[in-house]
């Protein structure tokens, strides 16, 4: 059990197509995995940990793409990475938690067809 966390916040387990900016690179790529405290992104620019990025998802059925100002690298694997966001503003906190609500839903819902 050493090292095992528990996840705080709900997570969405959906692909959702992603831009990353950081210093010197431009990437796009899929989150496989939301929260409201971070992400697991699959993409094709590399990254390094420690590295600041800006993020720009891209949420089904949503015109307007939900915009991260700066998450940071935890982990890099191959093309694969996980970010924490870094505090977000009370706004795109409530439009994370909104957007991973509705998708949850959609989802489920979904799966009993």
């Amino acid at each position: 059990m050493a090292g095992f966390v528990m996840r705080k916040d709900q997570r969405l387990k959906k692909l959702v197509p992603v831009r990353y900016l950081g210093d010197g690179i431009a990437g796009e790529g899929i989150i496989k995995d939301l929260s409201l405290s971070g992400s697991y992104i699959t993409g094709n620019a590399p990254v390094f940990v420690g590295m600041a990025l800006a993020l720009q998802i891209f949420v089904p059925g949503d015109p307007e793409p939900l915009l991260i100002d700066r998450a940071t690298v935890k982990w890099v694997k191959g093309s694969e990475f996980g970010v924490d966001f870094d505090i977000p503003q009370p706004k795109v906190a409530e439009r994370i938690t909104k957007v991973i609500s509705t998708l949850v839903k959609t989802q489920h819902g979904s799966s009993r067809r």
